[in-house]
């Protein structure tokens, strides 16, 4: 199929300059960037998992009401962000 790719003159210029650098055509490059991003994994594609899949995974795992899976979520969520706001508080070289 044909098509006709619009790009900007700074994504052009890049274009030429990987494709110079791997000795390959600017179509070559554009096409493996393309075939790349198609088959990456998605986060549609990640929670893609029959139930019944995951129900085997982890079946060892003790029973956990939606309630306290929420809570736990949350504990841990907020244990994240109180470290992550720490650490920018207090980051080496800042005077301390």
């Amino acid at each position: 199929m044909a098509m006709t790719l619009r790009l900007s003159d700074e994504q052009t210029e890049a274009l030429r300059r990987k494709a110079e650098a791997e000795h390959r055509s600017m179509q070559q490059v554009a096409l493996a960037a393309i075939d790349a991003y198609v088959h990456q994994a998605t986060p549609a594609r990640r929670q893609s998992v029959p139930v019944t899949e995951l129900m085997t995974m982890f079946q060892d795992l003790p029973a956990m009401s939606a309630e306290m899976f929420r809570a736990d979520q949350d504990h841990y969520a907020d244990t994240e962000a109180y470290f992550d706001a720490y650490e920018r508080v207090h980051e080496p070289g800042d005077g301390e």
